[in-house]
C-alpha cells in the first residue's frame, strides 16, 4: 500500500533545477486544455486580477459523468498553473510572485491526484526547495512549501518496507519544530498520526509513545487513540475474524463459511465521497477475481436504505451487504472500532485479517497475492 494522493518522480539534474526554480516553467498541458495568451495583461495588477479569477471554480453546466468531471478539473487546474507560471515569468520581482508559485504548486498537486501531469513533480520539488531556502520568501509561504514537501514524502511509503517511513518522519518533525504555529500545523499533526498508524518500525512506535505523553491533550489524545487502534488491529490479526450477521436481503452470513476464499470486508456509505470514488476500482477487482475465489462483504454506514440501494445499483455492487440504518453507530463497524471510511479489510483463506487499507491498484494486487497462497 502506498500512502495515497501524492505521486513520486525522479529528480531533475541540478543544472535545469535552478532554472526551473527561477522561472517556474509551465508543465505539460492536460488533454483538452485551452491555448492561453496572457500578453494582454501589461501590468502586474491586471494580471493578478485575472489570476485570482482563475482560482474560482468552473462555471457552466455540471458534468454528467465522472470522466467529464475529471476532464473539466484537469483543464481548470492546468489553466491556473499555466497562468501562475506566466505571471512569475512576466513579473519576476513582484512581491506576489511567491503566492503565484504556490498557486502553481497547488494546481500541479491536484493534477497529479487526478492521474496526470506526473512530469511536473521533480520541477515542483525544486521550486519547493527554493521557496523554503530563499530569505525573501514570506514565512507563511515558506511554511506551506515545507508542508507540501513533507507531504510529498508519503508517496514512497510502503508498509512492507519499514525503512521507507524514515524520510517522512524526519520531514514531519522538522516542519512541526520550525512551523508549529503555522495554520497547516494541525494538518501535519493529523497526517503524521495517519502515517504512524501504519508505521511498523520501533522508531515509529517510540514517536507515538512520546506524542501520547505530550502535555497538550490535543496531541496526546489522538496519539493514544492511534496506539489503542494499533493494539486492537494487532489483536484482530492474532486469530480468525469472527463475523456473523443477517444480510440486507435477509439471508444469514457467517465469515467462517467462507474459509478457503479471500474476503474483503468493505466499510462504506453512499454519502462518503472517497468511498464512491474508490468503488469503481472495488467493482472492477470483484469482477476480475470473483471467479477465482474472491468475495466481498459490504458493511454500509448509511442511515437511509433507499440511498444505499440506489448506490448499489448505480455502481454495480452485486455482493452481500449488511445494513442496520445506524450510521456511525453501525453494529459491526462499531464493534471493530471503525472511525473512518472507506475502510477495506482483506481477509485470507484461513479467516485471518491481513490488510486494512488497500486501495487503487494495491487492492487487486493484494487479493491476487492472497489467492495464490
Amino acid at each position: 500500500m502506498k500512502l495515497p494522493a501524492i505521486i513520486a518522480a525522479t529528480a531533475l539534474c541540478i543544472a535545469s533545477a535552478s532554472r526551473a526554480a527561477d522561472s517556474a516553467p509551465a508543465s505539460p498541458a492536460s488533454p483538452g486544455a485551452p491555448s492561453l495568451d496572457f500578453s494582454q495583461f501589461k501590468t502586474a495588477d491586471d494580471f493578478w486580477k485575472e489570476l485570482e479569477k482563475l482560482q474560482q471554480p468552473p462555471s457552466g453546466p455540471q458534468p454528467a459523468t465522472r470522466e467529464e468531471m475529471v476532464a473539466q478539473l484537469r483543464v481548470w487546474f492546468t489553466t491556473q498553473r499555466t497562468a501562475a507560471n506566466a505571471f512569475v515569468q512576466a513579473f519576476p520581482n513582484d512581491p506576489r510572485r511567491w503566492q503565484a508559485k504556490m498557486f502553481s504548486l497547488r494546481s500541479g498537486r491536484q493534477l497529479r491526484r487526478l492521474g496526470g501531469d506526473t512530469a511536473s513533480l521533480a520541477v515542483d520539488q525544486q521550486v519547493l526547495d527554493q521557496i523554503t531556502s530563499d530569505p525573501d520568501a514570506p514565512a507563511a509561504i515558506k511554511g506551506e512549501a515545507a508542508f507540501m514537501s513533507a507531504a510529498e514524502k508519503t508517496s514512497s511509503i510502503d508498509p512492507s518496507k519499514p525503512e521507507t517511513y524514515a524520510a517522512f518522519r524526519k520531514a514531519a518533525a522538522d516542519f512541526l519544530e520550525k512551523y508549529g504555529g503555522h495554520p497547516l500545523a494541525p494538518q501535519m499533526e493529523a497526517l503524521r498520526l495517519r502515517v504512524l498508524a501504519t508505521d511498523p518500525t520501533p522508531e515509529g512506535a517510540e514517536t507515538l509513545k512520546k506524542l501520547a505523553a505530550n502535555s497538550d491533550p490535543k496531541i496526546a489524545g489522538p496519539a493514544r487513540d492511534v496506539i489503542a487502534r494499533r493494539d486492537q488491529i494487532a489483536n484482530l490479526k492474532s486469530k480468525p475474524v469472527d463475523l456473523k450477521f443477517t444480510a440486507a436481503d435477509g439471508h444469514p452470513v457467517d465469515l467462517a463459511n467462507l474459509r478457503g476464499k479471500v474476503v474483503l470486508v468493505d466499510f462504506w456509505a453512499s454519502w462518503c465521497g472517497p468511498c464512491m470514488g474508490e468503488m469503481p476500482n472495488v467493482v472492477a477487482t470483484y469482477n476480475k477475481l470473483h471467479g477465482k475465489g474472491f468475495e466481498i462483504l459490504g458493511v454500509s454506514l448509511d442511515q437511509d436504505k433507499s440511498s444505499m440501494e440506489a448506490a448499489l445499483q448505480k455502481q454495480g455492487m452485486t455482493w452481500t451487504q449488511y445494513f442496520d440504518g445506524a450510521g456511525w453507530k453501525n453494529k459491526i463497524s462499531s464493534s471493530f472500532g471503525i472511525n473512518s471510511i472507506p475502510a477495506a479489510w482483506l481477509i485470507d483463506k484461513k479467516g485471518m485479517l491481513r490488510e486494512t487499507d488497500l486501495r487503487g491498484e494495491a487492492l487487486a494486487e493484494g487479493v491476487e497475492k492472497l489467492l495464490a497462497e
